[in-house]
């Protein structure tokens, strides 16, 4: 008979102790499947995962030792391949029977297109988001991995590779530097000769990939011609030299300086607009058909140059009529390639 007074001690001390293990087992894997960790770092992070939600220590007693009796677990209990490197850290080659991510056959299939059109592409995040696919593959079932269609069958990407890579480091510097600090590089440009190079002094507020190339769209502080500096420009990554890309303490501000904006105008034949399904490449783009079919676009542009780019792909069947700068340059460009197709009467000349 119980002592007059007191309570009977509840049960389950044993029961929220299997719970606890189970939960940091399962922690020990999703951490794992974010990289390598050494016994330390995976203990600490495990305490400061539960330790501020539960009354007792994770890893109460010889935490190594429980450690190793944990990962022992994975291993027997669910077949995961985690094996000890010479530094010390462990390392998650398989989850085994272990699923922790299953997806609809429509998902799998999103995931062969991903797989198929970022695996090899010039852009510049592509091996980024080829490490989180073969995560996200590695989650699944076996079974359900072996569903995913290879190649996949839907769209392909068809896009320019670029004859230079971009050096990783230069990347790497600024994408940490955007839109945070001004950078310094040396570069060589198309307009000048092909061994000169010239220092920029920009502030870089933007990474843009547009046909095969990786661009810098900064604000020229100075490049040493007064014409060029005080002037946004893009800049291709890959003729920074390699090694010269350097972040500096000089801080940007909170918004960009102004940039030049160019109304634009111009009429598409009826050959590329009568469908009425024409692309629209610039800002506030407004467009008008007439009874021939043909299309009169109005719009924004910012970069003269790259909308010269952009028009020229429609060749005969586009007219630009605004701005008169742009014009201008559109008659140069065509003046300058009929030289290089001239007719027989010229030739024979």
């Amino acid at each position: 008979m119980e002592a007059q007074g007191k309570r009977p001690q509840r049960g389950g001390g044993k029961k929220r102790s299997s719970t606890y293990t189970f939960q940091r087992r399962l922690f020990l894997v999703r951490r794992l499947v974010r990289g390598s960790a050494s016994a330390d770092s995976l203990i600490t992070e495990a305490r400061r995962t539960f330790n501020h939600l539960i009354a007792d220590d994770i890893y109460p007693g010889d935490d190594r030792a429980a450690l190793r009796s944990d990962l022992r677990w994975l291993r027997n209990e669910y077949g995961c391949v985690i094996d000890l490197n010479d530094a010390g850290c462990y390392t998650l080659h398989e989850l085994g029977h272990l699923a922790l991510l299953d997806l609809p056959d429509e998902d799998l299939e999103t995931l062969a297109f991903l797989l198929a059109n970022f695996s090899e592409t010039p852009l510049p995040n592509a091996g980024a988001v080829d490490s989180l696919l073969d995560r996200m593959l590695a989650l699944l079932p076996p079974e359900r991995r072996a569903c995913v269609p290879r190649p996949a069958r839907d769209v392909r990407l068809e896009l320019p590779a670029p004859s230079a890579a971009t050096a990783s480091h230069t990347l790497h510097v600024l994408k940490r530097a955007l839109r945070r600090q001004q950078v310094r590089f040396v570069y060589r440009s198309s307009f000048s000769e092909s061994m000169m190079v010239v220092q920029h002094h920009v502030e870089p507020w933007e990474l843009i990939f547009r046909d095969g190339h990786t661009y810098l769209d900064a604000f020229c502080l100075d490049c040493g011609n007064p014409e060029g500096n005080r002037r946004w420009r893009l800049y291709r990554l890959d003729r920074m030299v390699e090694g010269s890309v350097t972040a500096l303490p000089n801080t940007l501000h909170l918004e960009p300086p102004p940039r030049p904006l160019h109304m634009l105008r111009y009429r598409l034949a009826p050959a590329v607009a009568r469908q009425q399904d024409v692309a629209i490449w610039f800002s506030g783009a407004q467009i008008e058909f007439d009874a021939s079919g043909a299309a009169m676009v109005t719009g924004q542009v910012h970069d003269l140059w790259q909308a010269r780019q952009v028009l020229l792909r429609y060749r005969e069947h586009c007219q630009v009529l605004e701005p008169p700068e742009l014009v201008a340059m559109m008659r140069e460009s065509v003046e300058r390639m009929a030289t290089l197709y001239p007719n027989d009467e010229e030739m024979a000349g």
